[in-house]
């Protein structure tokens, strides 16, 4: 029965819905926790951003208060460079401000002033980035590199503050090096000036390796001490190229992991191609979902990574509680959806056969009678009387189509029919002149003459096709079969007919067609089926091309071929061929051609109303082949 049809067809829906919704809805929600995991540790990154730039700013606005400083203008005036008391300020704003150095550098770039011990002068600074963009006048900070010998020259003890040894760490790349000598700082030049004239730079920075109160102040502000099953929930490292030089990570044995070093997989990414890396990342012994952002220098070459991680357990933790609730309640639904789609199934059963038997009705070319509503549900109900009405409506507008196509087709083949006579006389009249039987011509008269030709020529040809659409849209194509000679019939009069017009275009008809081929067909169909393609061949045809004429025996049919040399006509093209109204102007290598579009729509039902058939084949800038098929007279006869 159709109910259970239905509900079998509802159940297997609903199951396999059910399982389709299952998988994507586990996979959404694992890619949601990942997104949402992700989403967080890139604004995570952003946050850590946000504090390194604090840090960076607030190094450059120390030291622009400082080069704005009247005593430190006053002796840069001076160049009273051993002035005490400019160096004893300079002191207490390094020590105030937490910068691990402090200078004065002269506008050649020679340091004459340093703030830490031992005190060190007579040094040029002008391969920093930052010094040299200061020495034009502008104000740079910047994230530097520095080697020992610099930090050794800055300050004591810098040096061995930034000294690491290396420990070997999985998947990180392969290295030789045991320890890292270099320094990583947060340094920025200010000029000092006065009228617009360079007197000094001010330099100063920050070490930022074993530098543990910024990273400790990233994850104070990210993530606010908080832990996850004894771990810490997030942290926050500084590298310098792929070594921890200051960071929150720790070691089995409690100790801040410096010295560790990243994975190859992000260094790759990171410091070779300078992009930052997003995913999941074994952070010494745990996982976490981390987030790397190259760390670039005043020359904006990568020279190491700022890296945040948020502890990835509670993330999985989260998913697993929502997969299970999504389980449950998928679970539910689908009893649910089960006993509706057996309520459903028996509700929809009838109403929607008696909507399909109507429909068949439809298919078979019959009227329906009106479809009834009773026992349906609101839908099915509105869809029977939309049937009903569309049912109704179709019926109305093809009465209307086929009264308005038959009026349409006799006002055509009488405008038609009455035309073939006036022509005639035309055509008469023409012929008469061109011979100069009525007197003689002078030439313009005589092109006049030939124009009058070739145009009741193309009048003429309009008034066949007229006439053979209109028989054809009236149902009244009816051949009258008698024995067809195509030679002495056909081909004859048809060639040298349009002898002039080949010609004209120095192309060559080749008539292949043995003598004695006969068919059993109506003779003046069969001329218009040979007129409508040899012309065609003409018309379409290459300029001194050629047009050949075949002919083969194959049992009760006789299989004809018309083939002209020439540009060919468009693979997309070829469907439309045999169309009412269908042209092949405008297709490339077509030389644009005049006519009603109908020859080869004619000519097809010509064919087929003989029980043959037709088809084209074409290859671009070579051939046009037409294939047809006409009723053989031995197979003719038999029948009869």
């Amino acid at each position: 029965m159709l109910r259970f049809k239905l509900f079998k067809g509802f159940a297997a829906t609903v199951l396999l819905f059910a399982v389709m919704t299952g998988f994507v809805g586990l996979r959404t929600i694992q890619r949601r926790v990942v997104e949402e995991a992700q989403t967080r540790v890139r604004l995570d990154l952003s946050s850590a951003w946000d504090q390194f730039r604090h840090h960076l700013d607030m190094t450059e606005m120390t030291l622009g208060f400082t080069a704005v400083k009247p005593t430190l203008i006053e002796a840069a005036q001076n160049k009273d460079w051993n002035n005490e008391e400019v160096r004893r300020r300079l002191e207490q704003i390094r020590i105030q401000a937490g910068l691990d150095f402090l200078d004065l550098v002269t506008p050649d770039g020679k340091v004459v002033v340093r703030t830490t011990p031992p005190f060190n002068t007579g040094d040029f600074k002008l391969h920093d980035p930052a010094v040299a963009q200061a020495l034009s006048g502008k104000t740079r900070t910047c994230v530097a590199v520095l080697s020992g010998d610099e930090l050794n020259r800055e300050a004591d003890g810098l040096a061995e503050r930034a000294f690491l040894e290396l420990e070997d760490t999985p998947r990180a790349r392969m290295t030789t090096r045991k320890t890292e000598t270099r320094g990583m700082a947060v340094v920025s030049a200010v000029p000092v000036t006065e009228g617009g004239r360079l007197l000094a730079v001010v330099y100063g920075g920050m070490l930022l390796n074993r530098n543990f109160g910024i990273v400790d102040s990233i994850c104070e502000v990210i993530y606010g001490g908080e832990e996850y099953r004894g771990a810490p929930m997030g942290t926050a490292t500084i590298f310098l190229y792929d070594s921890r030089i200051t960071t929150t990570v720790r070691n089995g044995n409690g100790n801040r992991a410096l010295g560790t070093r990243v994975s190859k997989e992000v260094a790759d990414k990171v410091l070779d191609n300078n992009q930052s890396w997003v995913g999941d990342a074994f952070v010494v012994k745990d996982w976490y979902l981390a987030a790397y952002d190259p760390l670039r220098d005043g020359n904006d070459n990568v020279v190491g990574m700022l890296y945040v991680g948020v502890l990835k357990q509670p993330f999985v933790d989260y998913g697993r509680a929502m997969a299970w609730r999504y389980v449950q309640l998928s679970l539910a639904g689908l009893l649910i959806a089960l006993v509706m789609a057996f309520v459903l199934a028996d509700r929809l059963s009838k109403p929607i056969h008696r909507l399909v038997e109507a429909s068949n009705v439809m298919c078979r070319g019959e009227r329906p009678g009106p479809v009834s509503t009773k026992g349906s549900c609101h839908e099915t109900g509105t869809l029977i009387s939309s049937f009903n009405q569309m049912t109704a409506t179709l019926i109305e507008r093809e009465e209307r189509l086929k009264a308005l196509n038959r009026s349409h087709m006799e006002t055509l083949g009488f405008v038609s029919h009455e035309l073939k006579s006036p022509v005639a006389a035309i055509m008469n009249y023409a012929y008469l002149m061109r011979q100069q039987k009525l007197g003689p011509l002078n030439e313009k008269q005589a092109k006049a003459v030939q124009s009058i030709e070739s145009g009741s020529k193309r009048l003429v040809e309009m008034v066949r096709h007229y006439l053979n659409l209109s028989r054809i849209e009236n149902a009244e194509l009816n051949p009258v079969p008698t024995r067809v000679d195509i030679n002495a019939d056909v081909l004859e009069p048809l060639l040298a007919s349009v002898e002039a017009d080949a010609q004209a275009r120095q192309m060559k008809i080749v008539s292949a067609i043995p003598a004695g081929t006969a068919v059993h067909a109506d003779v003046n169909m069969v001329r218009e089926v040979f007129e409508n393609l040899v012309g065609n061949a003409i018309k379409y045809g290459r300029d001194g091309g050629a047009v050949e004429l075949t002919a083969g025996q194959d049992g009760g049919k006789v299989p004809f071929s018309v083939r002209n040399e020439g540009p060919g006509i468009p693979a997309d093209r070829l469907g439309d061929l045999f169309q009412k109204f269908s042209r092949i102007e405008g297709a490339p290598g077509v030389r644009a051609q005049k006519g009603t579009g109908l020859g080869l729509f004619i000519t097809k039902n010509i064919i087929e109303a003989h029980g043959g058939t037709i088809t084209v084949a074409s290859e671009k800038d070579g051939w046009t082949e037409f294939k047809f098929t006409l009723p053989a007279v031995d197979s003719a006869a038999g029948k009869t």
